[in-house]
């Protein structure tokens, strides 16, 4: 009788001991579960689908070393974001077509600007095709898109997108490693992205990449490489569309040296006419100018009676509207 009874206290302190357990033991869960800093695809894709729903854009940069897996990682993340996500139509490399995207877009897509450097770069922000992109960022928060920037250096994006529009930096630390950080939401954080924090606490990250201590970071995230079909479709497009810009870039320049040229014959031509009706020229003047020139008198001289002849034309000229039809006229 007494063994049973001893028996029987036995197990009601084994019981109770295990019920003291249980509650120290669930904490520990939550507190892991809580902690957990590594992100799958699908988690940030629901994330970024969530945001856009709520009547938002959603705009990330993905930065990291040449060749790195910039665009790998993006590549993966946009087909995971938007079912329509087509490599040769939805990854951009130049202004004018990322121009073209984002007026044309339907709501809620996702585009690559891959080597963002030729769209967003922070030296040219003084342009007025760069700040009509600018602009236009501004107003692709109506359509709900997820726009992804590729570049080398974050930190060489334009200030005002930085500050006010980016809301998921992805630096790929290495083949297959992103870390993520998040901008500070304090409206009077001198320094939302903690760049000088950062700095300090990152002073050896070449030996010891401690992203645990910087402060907005989120986690990090594996990624693989691409299937190979889609791997083969994108060197494809990249190849073609730089190619395509390379040969835009030389027209273009060949142009503005077209300009330049076209400047200096029209204020040469109108500083002569402007001289002779002073009556400051000598006499032989023009024969030597045109001498210097390589061009008879009589076709320095007929350049400035038409110029004379067409005062309206003259001021058109002068004014930069691009009638060079006719100042191509005073060569004969």
């Amino acid at each position: 009788m007494m063994e049973e009874q001893q028996q029987t206290n036995e197990e009601q302190t084994n019981e109770e001991q295990t019920n003291e357990e249980q509650p120290t033991e669930e904490p520990k869960k939550q507190k892991s579960k809580l902690s957990r800093e590594e992100w799958s695809m699908d988690e940030l894709s629901t994330h970024v689908l969530n945001t856009k729903r709520v009547d938002k854009d959603f705009l990330i940069i993905t930065d990291g070393a040449t060749g790195g897996g910039k665009s790998t990682w993006s590549i993966k993340f946009a087909k995971k974001n938007d079912s329509k996500f087509n490599i040769e139509k939805d990854v951009v490399f130049s202004q004018d077509e990322f121009i073209d995207k984002v007026v044309n877009s339907e709501a809620g897509r996702t585009y690559i600007a891959d080597e963002a450097i030729n769209v967003l770069f922070r030296r040219d922000f003084m342009l007025k095709k760069q700040k009509f992109i600018l602009r236009l960022l501004d107003m692709a928060r109506d359509k709900n898109l997820c726009l992804i920037f590729c570049v080398p250096n974050f930190w060489a994006i334009d200030k005002h997108l930085l500050e006010g529009r980016i809301k998921l930096r992805v630096h790929i630390a290495k083949t297959g490693l992103a870390f993520l950080w998040k901008p500070s939401s304090n409206p009077f954080a001198p320094d939302k992205w903690y760049r000088k924090y950062n700095e300090i606490v990152s002073s050896n990250w070449d030996y010891y990449m401690n992203a645990r201590r910087t402060k907005g970071f989120l986690g990090f995230i594996r990624f693989g490489d691409m299937c190979n079909s889609d791997k083969e479709i994108y060197l494809k497009v990249k190849k073609e569309k730089k190619e395509m810009i390379a040969q835009q870039e030389k027209e273009k320049e060949a142009n503005e040296d077209k300009e330049k040229q076209f400047g200096y014959k029209l204020g040469e031509i109108n500083m002569l006419y402007t001289l002779r009706e002073q009556g400051l020229l000598k006499q032989g003047a023009i024969t030597v100018l045109a001498s210097l020139k390589g061009v008879s008198q009589q076709v320095l001289t007929n350049r400035m009676r038409r110029l004379k002849q067409n005062e309206k034309n003259k001021d058109i000229l002068l004014n930069n509207s691009g009638k060079r039809d006719y100042f191509d006229e005073l060569d004969t």
